[in-house]
């Protein structure tokens, strides 16, 4: 009966230690507030295959995401130890200089006992901001916190209460300072949850970065003491130890008797920052391989997946497309383009491909509004994320702003009666009447410009005519004709110059007159029939012979009409 009793109380131990780390089924994607942290019965986020480690209470963040990896009673409220000094340290860095000199004063080692972890600083001692840096972030030293606390706000009781006030600002929910060193106090506590969020504000800061990196630091010999060397107590960046991690890039160590071992740890890899936090170790040891094996964890086990790189909304949603490509198509203008940001990250496990995650497109009835829908980015159930699909209408804007016009003429046209046949008849002629007028005037000087070009070229061709007669024109202005002209108005002024027929000289007549035929009588064509004139013969011949011929006057050549001319023209023989 006794062993009955006993074994059933082994198995409800071993039930009971195993219940957190089956939890979470293999395979679950813990990220975005949705399937990490503690569920309503407080029970942890545990991976299946989530490292076995000895700290009471543990978290792994990636520092640039926010996303939990791990976490192991991330909400229990503990005693940090000296890890309490990167809040310190964060204020520090955001009101002080390193460059700027600090002497230390009376109240500035109040409340530190003589078992505790100091540099030996003395009232009246001044070092530089950057020296104190060093020396409560590498040896932990509580003496040069309080200072370093003073500086920034005049007390120490005055920085606890700014320590408390950031604590909030940064989120923190379960947490409350009640001194800058970290030393046991019942009012001194926080989780490793709201201890991970003060971490990642601090490593945002380049000066405390480049301080937790150091192996060691000199500080050179003040006014009062010589120099110091100081050594850091992060075992993890020391490569002779065995502790070694080679990502790690500092980290804060920590120590009470009540707290235990305590840590933060800092590791940069493949372009990801993760920060541990351990609280509760039961050694020194402990809180170091606890460190690495969390961080190790969470490099090797998790990776960053974009699920919505490939995306193409249009193929995701075709009927909904094919709704609005229907119903816009009809109004003449563009689509309102439909975006969304592709470039979210997600952590998942190593074993879940960007494929392995569902997409849920959704739309709202509200087309007005700039979201217009979202997609939800799903994996075995569970909601990772929701993106919301924005609508951009600039160019579906311009294209209706240009269509207003005509839109209101369509509206219009619909309401009104339709025009009569008078109507149509005078609303053509109002628009076409401007042009039929142009267009009658230039018909009319068309006409009239070639009506003068018509007579012009008629009148000089009568005018060659007359010289010529009724033969064929010799082609107008050309340098024969010109020359044939001119040679016989001077023969025509010669003529008229001569009083007696028998002075007359054997004038020469033109090839073209001979050709043509016709006699030349040497009178000038007035356009007018010429009668003949007849005369009685003489009685006396001989008187005739002997007797001179009467002086006659002289007369001018004259040319044949033109053949479009009725009469026939007759010419008088003087022969």
């Amino acid at each position: 009966m006794k062993k009955r009793i006993f074994l059933i109380y082994i198995l409800a131990v071993l039930l009971l230690c195993s219940m957190p780390v089956s939890a979470a089924e293999p395979g679950e994607i813990p990220g975005n507030d949705t399937t990490t942290g503690s569920d309503e019965n407080g029970t942890a986020f545990l991976p299946a295959d989530a490292p076995q480690i000895t700290a009471r209470s543990a978290i792994l963040m990636d520092m640039d995401t926010g996303d939990i990896l791990y976490e192991k009673d991330a909400h229990k409220k503990s005693e940090p130890a000296s890890t309490t000094k990167l809040m310190t340290a964060l204020l520090a860095a955001e009101n002080l200089s390193f460059n700027q000199t600090v002497t230390v004063t009376e109240g500035a080692l109040d409340g530190i006992s003589y078992d505790a972890v100091t540099i030996g600083l003395s009232p009246g001692e001044t070092l530089t901001v950057e020296d104190l840096f060093y020396a409560m972030l590498l040896p932990s030293a509580n003496d040069a916190a309080n200072v370093l606390g003073m500086a920034v706000s005049g007390t120490v009781g005055k920085f606890v209460k700014d320590m408390n006030a950031k604590a909030e600002a940064l989120g923190c929910t379960e947490t409350h300072f009640a001194n800058a060193n970290g030393l046991p106090d019942d009012n001194h506590y926080t989780t490793v949850h709201d201890m991970a969020l003060i971490a990642q504000a601090a490593y945002g800061k380049s000066r405390v970065r480049d301080v937790i990196r150091q192996e060691s630091h000199w500080i050179p010999a003040t006014n009062m003491v010589g120099e110091r060397e100081l050594w850091t107590t992060n075992q993890l960046l020391y490569s002779v130890t065995d502790y070694y991690y080679e990502p790690c890039t500092g980290g804060k160590t920590g120590y009470t008797e009540t707290a235990g071992n305590t840590m933060v740890a800092f590791a940069e890899k493949d372009g990801r920052r993760l920060v541990s936090v351990c609280f509760g170790c039961p050694s020194a040891a402990a809180r170091y391989t606890d460190s690495s094996t969390l961080l190790e964890f969470g490099f090797s086990s998790y990776h960053k997946i974009t699920p919505l790189r490939d995306f193409k909304l249009s193929e995701a949603s075709e009927t909904e497309n094919a709704i609005l490509v229907n119903y816009y198509a009809r109004l003449g203008h563009s689509l309102p383009e439909f975006t969304l940001d592709t470039s979210i990250v997600l952590y998942t496990r190593t074993s879940v491909s960007p494929d392995d995650i569902g997409k849920e497109v959704s739309y709202s009835t509200d087309r007005s509004q700039k979201e217009v829908g979202s997609v939800a980015l799903t994996y075995k159930g569970k909601t990772l994320a929701t993106i919301p699909i924005v609508s951009d209408q600039t160019q579906m804007t311009e294209d209706l702003s240009a269509l207003a016009l005509s839109q209101r003429r369509s509206e219009t046209y619909q309401t009104t009666p339709a025009p009569t046949r008078s109507e149509i008849l005078r609303d053509v002629l109002k628009e076409s009447l401007p042009v039929m007028v142009i267009g009658f005037v230039l018909a009319i000087a068309l006409c009239l410009g070639t009506i003068l070009v018509v007579q012009s070229r008629r009148k000089k061709r009568v005018a060659i005519r007359r010289y010529f007669g009724d033969g064929p024109v010799p082609a107008r202005d050309g340098p024969e004709v010109m020359a044939e002209l001119e040679r016989r108005k001077e023969e025509r002024r010669q003529l008229e110059t001569i009083e007696d027929e028998s002075e007359l000289p054997k004038l020469r007549i033109p090839e073209m007159l001979k050709s043509s035929g016709v006699p030349d009588d040497g009178e000038e064509d007035t356009g007018a029939p010429v009668k003949k004139q007849t005369t009685e013969p003489e009685t006396d011949s001989g008187k005739d012979s002997e007797k001179k011929p009467a002086k006659k006057p002289a007369k001018k050549p004259t040319t044949k009409k033109p053949r479009h001319d009725s009469e026939e023209d007759s010419f008088i023989d003087e022969g």
